[in-house]
């Protein structure tokens, strides 16, 4: 077919072989530049879509987001700053400012129970807050000393009552220092279960 085509192009245009040839090759390059953009088309309408890429690519990006959720570190609560805590569901920034002022208050949380004392924090935050927080281990709150802290700040402490405030102050005008912690046992209004919690933010 070739040689036709040669043969009709030196006959009509009186071109010697080389001439022909020539032509013939810009002619042939011409049509491959028309029409292979056509056939690639072709080729990939009916080609069958090869999903295997794109499943392994979205396969990693589960993988790494599975491992963030595994590698989750809970917000050590007595160090946190409000912004954080917003990031636990449910919570509103009025709730997380109540809840690091008391905390300022207590000297610094040292069970998670005592969240149960922030006013206005439902039972379902409660458990977010669980869930979102942590206290750090041999966590040592600020302490009371029981004899040196005026009775001013004292009865600023949400444990300590004005009356039991002034016990304190009271034992030490008639007895001196305190020397062990037992001695608290004697202050009128004493409850032990009163002892268990405030104990931990006490010092002589």
């Amino acid at each position: 077919m070739l040689r036709k085509i040669k043969h009709s192009i030196k006959q009509a245009f009186h071109f010697s072989n080389r001439e022909s040839n020539s032509l013939l090759a810009i002619i042939i390059f011409m049509l491959l530049a028309v029409m292979a953009p056509k056939v690639v088309q072709l080729y990939y309408i009916h080609k069958p879509l090869d999903h295997r890429a794109d499943i392994a690519l979205l396969e990693k990006q589960l993988a790494l987001l599975q491992a963030n959720s595994n590698s989750f570190v809970p917000l050590d609560i007595n160090s946190a700053t409000a912004e954080p805590l917003l990031a636990i569901e449910g919570m509103t920034q009025p709730l997380a400012l109540r809840i690091l002022r008391y905390r300022d208050k207590l000297g610094g949380f040292v069970s998670v129970d005592q969240y149960k004392e922030v006013y206005g924090l439902s039972n379902h935050l409660r458990v977010k807050l669980i869930q979102h927080t942590t206290i750090r281990k041999g966590y040592q709150p600020k302490k009371v000393s029981l004899n040196q802290t005026t009775r001013k700040n004292l009865a600023s402490h949400p444990y300590i009552s004005y009356s039991m405030a002034q016990a304190i102050i009271d034992y030490r005008k008639r007895k001196g220092k305190f020397t062990t912690f037992r001695a608290i046992q004697t202050l009128p209004g004493y409850h032990p279960d009163w002892g268990k919690k405030i104990m931990p933010y006490l010092s002589l």
